[in-house]
């Protein structure tokens, strides 16, 4: 939601100045990395990515996941809740702390607003339900890139302490 909010008013900022507004999600490829255990959404992943401009690649372990997000730098990664190799707390931050600063989407089957404050506390973006829901997916998706691209063209804060 804050990510979202904040991407829209970068948006608005961006054309209140007279500047060029960050690029809409409709215009660019959408890289993600996409660490799902469940075939279904794999296959909806697929289908989405064959209609849209994305490219998805799955990982099948946080490391693998890693590797790829970093190598393609990829913008998005989403991060199943139920990993056999890891603890999803830490897959999220370890994701979001990637060098440039990916949106980790955490899936799961129990969404709340308790875990959603859980994965916002640990630098994620959102939370999908599983089984994934194409309009869902692709909403969220969209957000986080464009969070991602107006955050990275944001300069740096000043430390004036």
């Amino acid at each position: 939601m804050w990510g979202a909010l904040h991407s829209f008013l970068s948006n608005v900022r961006g054309r209140w100045r007279g500047g060029k507004p960050v690029a809409r999600a409709e215009g660019a490829q959408i890289t993600l990395v996409a660490l799902v255990a469940g075939d279904q959404d794999r296959k909806l992943l697929s289908e989405i990515a064959d209609r849209s401009r994305w490219s998805v690649h799955f990982a099948d372990t946080c490391e693998e996941a890693w590797t790829e997000l970093n190598r393609l730098k990829a913008p998005v990664i989403l991060c199943d809740r139920d990993l056999p190799d890891a603890e999803w707390r830490e897959v999220v931050q370890r994701m979001a702390s990637s060098a440039h600063r990916a949106c980790a989407i955490l899936v799961s089957r129990v969404v709340d607003d308790y875990l959603w404050n859980e994965v916002i506390g640990k630098g994620g973006y959102d939370v999908l339900a599983k089984p994934l829901r194409a309009d869902e997916l692709i909403r969220s998706v969209k957000l986080a890139w464009s969070f991602w691209n107006s955050s990275a063209k944001m300069p740096p804060l000043r430390n004036y302490g």
